[in-house]
């Protein structure tokens, strides 16, 4: 099963689970929120293929997220078609792992991303910048990728970076205006470049585009509930 198939199907099953956890008659509010996500995802996969356009059903409300009482991250990965609600699986200090039910995992150490499973070739450590380095306008550092390929066997990819930050902006995150500093990391190598975005509101990466393959591209993070 491809990798974009494994991530559609997380969707659909952690949709028919959150729908059937509830054990009151109504449908849980993350049932509907995940699975509003859901058949989105699996609408806009069958257009593609198609070759036509899908209708994406409305997004869940805040109210309706909120109503699930814990931490919630959405995660978007343009290039694969997936956007799903996550919820926290392991915390070890500053770094939190989030998941779908079927394993497949993002961790992010103070909301910079440093490790995915379950993506197929993933990303399988990163030395990446603290939040302190990303608050420091012209300052540099360097970033280096490690990743498990078809063959199983680990590469490595090292970037000089450079910060670069671009002062307030305001996002709106499921209906809630966030006051945030906008800052970009703009990081360099002889066989190209990336550049991952961050939204800082205090100590919170709120929102955020990070770099996670060659295969894979960027992924789009938003905290949505803390």
């Amino acid at each position: 099963m491809s990798a974009v198939s494994r991530l559609t199907a997380a969707l659909a099953v952690l949709a028919l689970l959150a729908a059937c956890g509830s054990e009151k008659s109504e449908p849980s509010p993350m049932g509907a929120a995940v699975g509003t996500l859901a058949k989105a995802t699996l609408s806009r996969m069958s257009a593609r293929r198609a070759g036509g356009e899908a209708k994406t059903p409305a997004a869940p409300s805040r109210a309706e997220i909120e109503k699930y009482g814990m931490p919630i991250l959405r995660a978007v990965i343009p290039s694969r078609g997936a956007d799903a609600l996550v919820t926290i699986s392991d915390r070890k200090g500053p770094v939190v792992t989030w998941s779908t039910t079927d394993g497949t995992t993002f961790s992010l150490r103070d909301g910079v991303l440093i490790q995915t499973r379950g993506l197929g070739p993933d990303l399988m450590s990163a030395r990446a910048p603290s939040l302190g380095q990303l608050r420091q306008n012209g300052g540099t550092h360097q970033r280096v990728y490690y990743f498990l390929g078809a063959d199983d066997r680990t590469t490595t990819r090292t970037y000089d970076c450079t910060v670069q930050v671009r002062g307030g902006e305001s996002v709106t995150i499921f209906g809630r205006a966030h006051a945030t500093t906008r800052v970009t990391e703009e990081c360099v190598r002889p066989q190209g470049r990336i550049t991952n975005e961050f939204w800082l509101e205090g100590a919170t990466v709120r929102k955020s585009r990070q770099w996670v393959s060659g295969l894979t591209g960027y992924i789009d993070l938003e905290r949505v509930v803390d």
